[in-house]
């Protein structure tokens, strides 16, 4: 990826280079802009306390990739109705979680995977593992808009193994990793996106599943290619990714369209794993029959005859010619650029 012309402002506060015994006061000083927070019990050690957060703004919105150690995290009410912080707080749980209770005393959890959703003009005490956490503050101004005509959204939790909350937690991941090709005169239509995705998620309407559909759509085939590409060896007809992902054959059928259909694009990343094993001395012990068998083909006749389809070459060849191209010294052969399915999820992430 190319940097923009006109990057995002970033800044990053860590602990790791401070004495121990100065780092969690250096996170209280750092963290007050948001939360009252302390040791997880009074007078407990925290010379072994890290915290480290990376925040990079995008004009209407804060994205913060945090990592913390265990500790409470509070708002009070005279804090909440003082400090005139008015904004909402969407976190991601990459890792870790807590419990507590929101507004008036109603508990909750949150797990690894999990997003939870704060407005932080209402109170929440939370005692919170170690975790990594993915944060975006919205305005309220936004807020209000994505979150219109529903509840209140404060406390609300979208588990992770949920359709929604997968969604939201994948389309926070992909902003989060493209952060360094954004650029100021992307940041409106990065924050538009997003904050559509927000209403898709914590909203669900026709409506807004409607404003939101390219990015829901996007992002739902993105999570069924990483399933696809870690499961190369299990079944994956239509059927189990249907059940997987809670799809019916038509919606996955219309999301694999563009890249030539479902059972096409399993068979390219089969045999795209096929030639870069086969070409990777590490695993030279393999016979071309137990290569077909762990990427999931039916027999090693029908691996042969469709990988030589692709790449105009028996799995032996393109065997023989690494091996030849190890012994000599020059690289071995790579993946024909037309037959890599790369280029279509390349413009699929765009």
């Amino acid at each position: 990826m190319l940097p923009p012309t006109q990057p995002l402002p970033s800044t990053t506060f860590s602990t790791s280079q401070l004495p121990g015994e100065d780092r969690f006061e250096a996170w209280r000083t750092s963290i007050s802009v948001l939360f009252d927070v302390a040791p997880l019990a009074q007078g407990a050690p925290v010379e072994d306390f890290q915290a480290q957060v990376e925040a990079v703004h995008l004009g209407q919105l804060l994205l913060g990739d945090l990592h913390f150690g265990a500790q409470r995290f509070a708002r009070s009410h005279a804090r909440a109705a003082h400090d005139g912080l008015d904004h909402y707080l969407v976190q991601w749980y990459r890792q870790g979680g807590f419990i507590g209770q929101h507004g008036d005393g109603v508990g909750l959890r949150v797990r690894g995977g999990d997003v939870v959703v704060f407005d932080m003009a209402r109170t929440q005490h939370t005692v919170a593992q170690d975790s990594h956490v993915l944060s975006l503050i919205v305005p309220r101004a936004l807020g209000d808009v994505a979150f219109a005509g529903a509840a209140s959204p404060h406390g609300t939790v979208l588990r992770g193994d949920s359709v929604f909350g997968g969604l939201l937690a994948d389309h926070l991941g992909a902003l989060h990793r493209r952060l360094p090709a954004i650029g100021m005169e992307q940041a409106d239509d990065v924050v538009r996106a997003t904050t559509q995705m927000l209403a898709a998620c914590l909203r669900p309407s026709q409506r807004t599943l409607a404003e939101a559909r390219a990015d829901v759509q996007a992002v739902t085939l993105e999570r069924i290619q990483r399933h696809i590409a870690r499961n190369l060896g299990a079944p994956l007809t239509p059927e189990a990714l249907c059940r997987a992902f809670g799809l019916s054959r038509h919606r996955l059928y219309q999301l694999f369209e563009p890249l030539g259909g479902v059972s096409r694009y399993v068979q390219q990343r089969r045999l795209q794993r096929a030639f870069q094993t086969l070409s990777n001395p590490v695993y030279r012990h393999l016979r071309v029959a137990d290569v077909a068998a762990r990427l999931g083909f039916a027999s090693e006749a029908h691996f042969s005859r469709a990988f030589r389809a692709a790449f105009g070459h028996t799995p032996s060849d393109v065997r023989a010619m690494a091996e030849a191209a190890r012994a000599s010294g020059r690289n071995p052969p790579a993946l024909p650029s037309a037959a890599s399915v790369e280029y279509a999820d390349w413009l699929l992430g765009l």
